[in-house]
């Protein structure tokens, strides 16, 4: 019973990040659209930053909200079967998450950092906005997957307990 408390916990904390991250996305695609003047190179240069900026944070938002709370029915499933193997099962699968989490926030930062630079080495003003736009996307993208994987850390902490 203790790991389905944990795994709703753990989901509502996702759709909850998910709502942000929809909501965000909103935000500064309309702030984007608003401020920029696209007859400048600079802010034309941020427009594919921005728009793959838009696609994953309304796109994996979106799968947040949707898909998560149907992990709550799959993991009761799974403790109806056979409980042991229910823990064993999402321990393995929270273990194989923090593995990625773990690498993928390491590339978003040195993406981050190489976006930098190039924003500062490039002359072009249209490479100028899309280095920053990309610095946007990066950091973005590493505050977002960092809030998800210190939860995915706590979750992992719980089911270790319950094994």
């Amino acid at each position: 019973m203790e790991l389905i408390n944990h795994s709703i916990q753990w989901v509502k904390g996702e759709v909850l990040q998910g709502r942000i991250g929809f909501a965000a996305g909103i935000l500064i695609a309309l702030a984007f659209l608003y401020f920029a003047d696209f007859e400048q190179s600079f802010y034309k240069g941020m427009i594919l930053p921005m728009v793959i900026l838009q696609l994953v944070l309304l796109g994996y938002s979106g799968f947040q909200m949707v898909m998560r709370p149907k992990h709550i029915e799959k993991v009761g499933q799974e403790i109806q079967l056979n409980p042991v193997n229910a823990v064993n099962m999402e321990l393995e699968k929270s273990k194989k998450d923090d593995k990625i989490f773990s690498i993928i926030r390491i590339v978003w930062a040195g993406l981050f950092v190489v976006s930098l630079v190039l924003f500062f080495i490039l002359k072009s003003e249209f490479f100028k906005g899309m280095g920053l736009g990309f610095v946007v996307f990066f950091g973005i993208a590493f505050i977002f997957d960092s809030f998800l994987h210190y939860r995915l850390k706590t979750y992992l902490t719980a089911l270790q307990q319950l094994s």
